[in-house]
C-alpha cells in the first residue's frame, strides 16, 4: 500500500511541477512585455519618435495577455503579484469566474488612456478578449472592484471603474455584467432608476470648477456596503460642487433601487 502511494505521488509530481513552470514562464513573459511600456513611456518624455514604440509595446502586451489568459485556464485564479507591483490592475469577482485586467498605456498626458482585457469562465472553459475603444477620444478606464449579486437565480457582476480625464477631472461608474449562454454580456441591466432599468450609474467629478476651489476631501469615490448591498455615490450639484451628501442604491431582491 505504501509503495502504491509513493508511486502515485511521483506520478502526480511532474504535472504539478510542470504547472508551476508554465505559470512562472507566463508571468515572466508578461512582466517583460509590460516593462517595455514603462521603458518607452520614459523615453517618450525626451524622444517624440518613441511614441510609435510605446503604442507597439501596448499592443504586444495586450495580445500576449489575451493569448495566455484564453489558453491557460489557471491564469484566471493566479494573482500575478509581480505585474500588480508595476502597474497592472487586476479586479476579480467574488466567485472567481470573472476578471478584468486594466493598465495605463501612458499614451496620454494629463488625460490617461487605459486598456482592458476581460477574462471569464463559462461552461467550464475560460475565455478572454480585449476591450475595444469606444472612439478616438475615449480614454477608457481602469476597473478596481467586482462584486457578485444573484437576482432571480441569475448571477450578475457589478464593477467599479474610474477614468482620469485630467489632473482634476475624473469619471466614475458602476457597470453591470453577466455571463449569458457562454458569452460575456456587458449590457446587463440591474439598476432601477426613474427613467428605467439601467446598465450603469456614472458621474463626473470636476475639482477644477470654481465651486470646488476650496474642496480638499476625497469622499467622491464609489463605496459599497457588501453586508447591506448598498452603493453610495456623491451628490454633485449643477455647478459641479461635490457635496458631502450621498445618493444610495440598495439591492432589493431584484434590482438596485434608490433609497
Amino acid at each position: 500500500m505504501k509503495t502504491k502511494n509513493i508511486l502515485g505521488f511521483l506520478f502526480l509530481l511532474p504535472a504539478h511541477f510542470l504547472f508551476g513552470q508554465n505559470i512562472s514562464t507566463i508571468e515572466k513573459q508578461l512582466n517583460d512585455a509590460f516593462q517595455k511600456i514603462d521603458y518607452w513611456s520614459s523615453e517618450g518624455r525626451d524622444h517624440e519618435k518613441s511614441y510609435d514604440s510605446l503604442a507597439s509595446a501596448n499592443t504586444k502586451f495586450e495580445n500576449l495577455l489575451v493569448r495566455y489568459t484564453s489558453s491557460h485556464p489557471q491564469t484566471l485564479h493566479y494573482d500575478f503579484k509581480s505585474l500588480a507591483k508595476i502597474g497592472l490592475s487586476v479586479a476579480t469577482s467574488e466567485d472567481g469566474k470573472f476578471r478584468i485586467y486594466s493598465w495605463d498605456t501612458w499614451t496620454g498626458g494629463t488625460m490617461h488612456f487605459f486598456k482592458n482585457v476581460y477574462q471569464y469562465e463559462a461552461d467550464k472553459k475560460v475565455y478572454s478578449k480585449a476591450v475595444e475603444s469606444q472612439g478616438e477620444g475615449d480614454p477608457g478606464c481602469y476597473y478596481y472592484q467586482i462584486n457578485d449579486i444573484i437576482s432571480e437565480n441569475k448571477k450578475y457582476y457589478l464593477t467599479q471603474s474610474k477614468a482620469i480625464l485630467s489632473t482634476g477631472m475624473s469619471y466614475h461608474a458602476i457597470k453591470v455584467f453577466s455571463i449569458d449562454n457562454g458569452q460575456l454580456n456587458d449590457k446587463a441591466q440591474l439598476i432601477k432608476t426613474q427613467s428605467g432599468i439601467k446598465n450603469q450609474l456614472s458621474y463626473e467629478v470636476d475639482l477644477t470648477a470654481s465651486a470646488n476651489r476650496n474642496y480638499e476631501g476625497r469622499d467622491y469615490e464609489i463605496t459599497y456596503d457588501s453586508q447591506n448591498k448598498i452603493y453610495s455615490i456623491p451628490l454633485i450639484q449643477a455647478d459641479s460642487k461635490v457635496t458631502t451628501k450621498k445618493i444610495r442604491y440598495q439591492f432589493k431582491g431584484k434590482y438596485f433601487e434608490k433609497l
